[in-house]
Formats: C-alpha cells, structure tokens, sequence
C-alpha cells in the first residue's frame, strides 16, 4: 500500500514539475513579446534648440520644436531662416547634441551645418537635417534608456567664425 501512495505521489510530483516547467516556457514568451513590443514602440524624443549669435542678424527656427524618431528611421526636420537684414550676409550653423552617448549610432545623412551659407537682404531659406538613429542603439547599456535628445544648432556669422 506504502508503495502505490508513493507512485501516486511521484505522479503528482511529476506533474507538478511539467505544469511549472510550461507555465515558465509560456511566462517568458509572453514576456519576449512584450519586450519586442516595447523596442517596436520605442521613440525618441528629440528637443531642438536653435539659435543665432548676436553678430549675425539672421532668424532662425524650426517648424517643429519637438519630434519623435524611431531609432532605424530616416527622419528629416526642416529649419527656416530669414535674414531680415538690409545687406547680405553669410552664415555657419554648428550642431551638438546631448546624450553623448548617442555618438556611434547618430547619423547625418544631410544636414546644411558647418557650409557656409549665405542670404541675400530679406530673403527666406529653408534647410533641412536628414538623420538615422541606428536600432543598433537599443541593445547598448550605455543607450538603451535613452528617451530624450537635445539637439542644437548655432548659427554665426561666417567671417567671425572662420577668425576663431
């Protein structure tokens, strides 16, 4: 009688150890799931600052303040420039962006900085800054956090700039 209270014993054991044993297997797909629904979904946030040093008498702006990129996505923001100045003028934009962090996987595919540019009395331009973030980003210790980017540009007056 000891015996077959023992097999029935083993049985239930068993079982209990194949349930817990499929109960974790669909636990952590579910999971999986849920995280590659989460780097699916995630977005950055990007801030953009823009300004212009006070020798060059240029306005400068962009037509959104606040985007969102996906990292992986080729993403193109537009800037506006105005020199509401009676004279021609050159210009050169700077960038920087914060997370450093970011460095290896930020990507300008095209952007307007660091050419010289200029304007001639009143005239209006447009500019545009096409950049990648590489997905690459999300499996990084170092970045995988990271939900916000301040990026600016600077503008100078070209002849000031190049004296410095």
């Amino acid at each position: 009688m000891a015996e077959k209270n023992n097999k029935k014993i083993i049985i239930i054991l068993i079982s209990i150890f194949v349930l817990v044993v499929v109960l974790s297997f669909v636990a952590i797909k579910i999971f999986q799931k849920k995280q590659n629904i989460a780097l699916e979904n995630h977005f950055i946030n990007v801030r953009l600052i823009t300004s212009v040093h006070p020798s060059l008498p240029w306005k400068f702006s962009t037509k959104e303040p606040n985007i969102k990129i996906k990292p992986g996505e080729v993403k193109t923001i537009e800037y506006i420039v105005e020199n509401p100045s009676n004279r021609t003028t050159f210009g050169v934009a700077t960038f920087q962006y914060h997370p450093k962090e970011l460095g290896n996987y930020f990507t300008k595919l095209n952007c307007f900085c660091f050419d010289k540019q200029s304007l001639k009395a009143g005239e209006n331009s447009k500019y545009s800054l096409v950049i990648l973030i590489d997905p690459k980003m999300k499996k990084d210790s170092k970045t995988k956090d990271i939900k916000e980017v301040i990026m600016q540009f600077i503008f100078f007056d070209y002849d000031e700039f190049k004296k410095g």
